[in-house]
């Protein structure tokens, strides 16, 4: 038996203090700091009894289990996903409008000979046949909020948005020449084939432009169809009415429309409990979560429809990693658009009859991707760190108390075996006490052969961890 340990006056220099009197000894050669050991920071089973509301720190201790355990199946999954997934791709793009104007312009026309004339101005070419243009121009329209766009926003040209341009010139009449012509049709497409990819740096490109001419010669109106395939910087198709219905959106990708589907299935707990147990986003992780979305008998998960479902998918359940063969029939190529313009000879120009405004994703380039990702990550890190650093002091100051606690309970203990039988207790104190200055002195006084014994730890835990806080404290480990 030791005699009742001080009130906590010294701790190490690294724990925070806590409303308790830290003082630093290291600079101090005759007391070394204490440093506390995971032994000293666990209550003791005794003190439950004795103290009311312990129970409470029973059930932090399981918390605290259950939420390291999802944390490192969580942290496995996420590391998993990131591997798995390419961030740059996935980043969500910039969004703007691509302003469209359709119009014509005419030239040489008879009626602008006359006007001419009847002005008294000069016609530059008298003998130069009747013709008109017809012209098809874009803008990139920005937030002027943005200021990254609006610094990159001259290199994005009209073409640049733009996978193809058909104009079809539809003959009539009043055009014999036109009839059966080749020339009737005029197409341009993107040569950049690669959409995913591409970085958009029309500076380095011949083939961009911010507007195309069809010229003809005539003096009669003329209608032509015109066709604008907007070049997909993420890979979206058109829904059919029903799933659109589901998901809430006209146009969306593949992924995403699974995901969705997924977060439906979890939220209205549709999964097969006889043939799956393990769902990552509900229960548990099965290793990192992701091995059974790859096939196998064991993990194959089943989905029993609703009547949402079941109307939507066509069938009563399903397998997860069928789910793409049965919504291929629901997605379809985007819409090219399709304008209606007739050409109109009557006026010297049209500009301004036609605007049309289309939403556009902006693509980027992959170093800006990077440096998004790379602060994305960063700040996650500084947000887990500061959790971390939180924690950190909070256990720090749960330590302290424990051992304030156990201090207590040892000059609890102490003055009341004192009270009890005042001589006995003093022989058993000296003799502890000579054990402990044999200890501190030098091994002498045990025995090697019973003290390499199981029994002899078994027998002596209390007085073994009394001779080791000594040792500790006294700095000879």
């Amino acid at each position: 038996m030791v005699p009742p340990i001080a009130p906590i006056d010294a701790v190490h220099k690294n724990v925070p203090n806590k409303g308790i009197d830290v003082k630093d000894r290291s600079q101090q050669g005759a007391e070394p700091a204490i440093s506390y050991t995971p032994v000293d920071t666990k209550i003791p089973p005794a003190l439950y009894g004795k103290i009311p509301n312990l129970d409470l720190y029973k059930k932090l201790e399981e918390a605290e289990r259950k939420i390291d355990v999802v944390s490192a199946r969580k942290s496995l999954h996420f590391q998993t996903l990131n591997a798995k997934t390419n961030q740059i791709l996935s980043s969500k793009r910039e969004e703007g409008i691509l302003r469209v104007f359709i119009y014509n312009t005419c030239e040489n026309q008879p009626w602008q000979k006359q006007l001419a004339q009847e002005n008294n101005e000069q016609i530059a070419d008298p003998a130069a046949e009747p013709s008109w243009t017809l012209r098809m121009e874009g803008r990139f329209l920005y937030d002027d909020k943005n200021v990254d766009l609006k610094q990159n926003a001259s290199r994005f040209q009209f073409s640049s948005f733009l996978s193809a341009i058909s104009i079809d010139l539809i003959p009539n009449d009043d055009y014999p020449e036109m009839q059966n012509s080749p020339a009737n049709v005029v197409e341009w497409k993107n040569p950049i084939i690669d959409n995913v990819h591409a970085t958009y740096q029309a500076s380095a490109k011949n083939s961009d432009f911010d507007g195309i001419d069809t010229k003809r010669n005539g003096v009669f109106p003329l209608k032509s169809k015109i066709a604008l395939m907007i070049k997909e910087v993420t890979p979206k198709l058109k829904l059919s009415d029903q799933l659109s219905y589901f998901v809430g959106k006209r146009e969306a990708t593949q992924q995403e429309v699974i995901y969705l589907i997924w977060q439906y299935v979890v939220y209205k707990d549709l999964f097969n409990a006889d043939s799956f147990n393990n769902v990552p986003a509900v229960s548990g992780l099965s290793g990192t979560g992701l091995d059974d979305m790859e096939g196998g008998e064991d993990s194959l998960r089943i989905i029993n429809c609703d009547a949402i479902l079941t109307e939507l998918l066509g069938v009563s359940s399903f397998k997860f990693n069928d789910l793409y063969k049965l919504l291929q029939h629901h997605f379809k190529p985007r819409d090219s658009i399709i304008v209606d313009y007739e050409i109109d000879t009557k006026r010297s120009s049209t500009l301004g009859d036609l605007i049309i405004d289309i939403p556009v994703e902006l693509p980027f380039s992959v170093s800006q991707a990077q440096k998004e990702l790379i602060d994305n990550t960063k700040e996650t890190y500084e947000k887990l760190s500061n959790a971390d650093a939180k924690i950190q002091e909070l256990n720090s100051a749960i330590s302290l108390g424990i051992v304030s606690l156990q201090n207590s309970n040892a000059r609890e203990n102490f003055y009341r075996e004192l009270s009890d039988d005042p001589v006995e207790f003093m022989k058993n104190w000296l003799k502890t006490q000579s054990e402990t200055f044999k200890a501190l002195k030098s091994d002498e006084g045990y025995d090697e052969e019973v003290v390499r014994r199981a029994d002899y730890f078994k027998e002596n835990e209390e007085l073994l961890k009394e001779k080791i806080d000594v040792l500790l404290g006294a700095g000879r480990f």
